[in-house]
């Protein structure tokens, strides 16, 4: 049972970190294209970003500056849900010393982009 367990979380953490990073490509190259198709002045310096709830809204529209926020979002929360995944396979387990780790490493994640944001 351990043994399937951990199979388990292992391919739920590499399709995490698979599919999170093409899919965040993925968005980041639309956001490029979109770039080429547009005049140069809708994407550059000066832009301002918009809230996380406009972004959304700013993206259905394709704008170019909110289509490459969205992968790099994506970008970064796809290490996070992967931690989140370990901690969870851990918990599985009763390997109660990895969980508490796996929050820790958590908690410095999120620290980290929130001082980042400002």
């Amino acid at each position: 049972m351990h043994d399937l367990t951990e199979e388990k979380a292992r391919s739920a953490i590499a399709a995490i970190l698979r599919y999170g990073s093409l899919i965040s490509t993925l968005v980041m190259a639309l956001g490029l294209i979109l770039v080429f198709l547009r005049a140069p002045a809708s994407f550059g310096p000066g832009g301002h970003l918009g809230s996380f709830r406009t972004l959304f809204p700013r993206v259905i529209r394709l704008d170019v500056a909110a289509v490459a926020e969205l992968g790099i979002l994506l970008l970064l929360v796809t290490p996070i849900l992967r931690i989140i995944v370990a901690g969870v396979a851990f918990g599985l387990e009763r390997d109660y010393k990895y969980v508490f780790i796996s929050l820790g490493v958590l908690a410095v994640v999120l620290g980290s982009i929130r001082l980042a944001m400002f």
